[in-house]
């Protein structure tokens, strides 16, 4: 009797560390956006810059850029991971294996150094084709370019961001609510983008919406101007396609400004040096 209760408290115990670390696990995974994605790439160099959309486009066919995705197929293996690596040929479920010598689970946090090892392994095998998910969606397609996010972007301080503003035409009357709405959007950050629910998504320091104001790809919407051209260093193009929607909408436009700004005490700006 004593054997089976002594059996049974181990069993019980070992479900509940099983149950923790399959819990701790899922914690570590991740939900990548594009540019996001495709800085993360580029930082680890998973190829030449040129190749970057065709990598961020397989993500998003193959995952949805979910580092936690497990897929089981018919044939009793499964895809792991944002690039979904096959645990028949690449590697081993509960242990280091396959080709590329990696452990499955090991795919699925959203320390990207293991997937971005094997999946280079499995390109330089038999290039992007290996991805069917790259074959249907992406292939022969016009792909985002990603490279000015990469190569110009910063995280602006109020007073540079007052600077820019001054030196676009934007009156020191105001500034303090451009500043405070670009805190509350973005962060300051000129490259930061958000993908929305509704396939839009959000670009740049004053975080602008492609659905009507920009396009990917190609300039277009109210403001005549290419997305991706908002997310650069430079935000001549941000602050001209901002100054339009106020000129339009009001500060309203943005939600996040009448959450953190509108009718509040705004950024301390009196001391920066701007220009003219």
């Amino acid at each position: 009797m004593r054997v089976t209760r002594h059996n049974s408290r181990t069993a019980s115990a070992i479900s509940v560390a099983l149950i923790l670390f399959t819990l701790y696990h899922i914690g570590e995974g991740k939900v990548y956006e594009k540019c996001s994605l495709a800085r993360t790439l580029d930082r680890q160099k998973i190829s030449s810059r040129t190749l970057i959309s065709n990598w961020v486009c397989l993500v998003m066919a193959e995952s949805g850029g979910d580092t936690s995705k497990v897929t089981k197929l018919a044939n009793e293996s499964a895809n792991y991971g944002i690039f979904q690596i096959n645990s028949k040929t690449w590697c081993r479920k509960g242990r280091k294996g396959g080709l590329c010598k990696k452990q499955c689970e090991d795919f699925l946090n959203d320390d990207l150094t293991d997937d971005i090892e094997c999946a280079k392994q499995i390109y330089n095998d038999g290039g992007f084709a290996s991805w069917k998910g790259w074959v249907d969606r992406c292939k022969q397609k016009t792909l985002p370019d990603f490279l000015p996010s990469l190569t110009d972007a910063k995280i602006y301080t109020k007073c540079e961001l007052a600077k820019q503003l001054t030196a676009n035409g934007i009156s020191r009357t105001y500034q303090g609510h451009w500043v405070c709405l670009a805190i509350a959007v973005s962060g300051l950050d000129s490259s930061k983008t958000t993908t929305l629910p509704n396939q839009t998504a959000n670009y740049g320091i004053f975080q602008i919406n492609s659905k009507e104001w920009c396009r990917v790809g190609y300039k277009g919407g109210k403001c005549n101007m290419k997305c991706e051209d908002l997310v650069t260093n430079d935000i001549t193009n941000a602050i001209k396609c901002s100054k339009i929607i106020q000129q339009q909408n009001g500060f309203n436009e943005w939600v996040m400004w009448q959450k953190k700004c509108k009718g509040k005490e705004l950024p301390d700006i009196t001391n920066c040096v701007t220009i003219g």
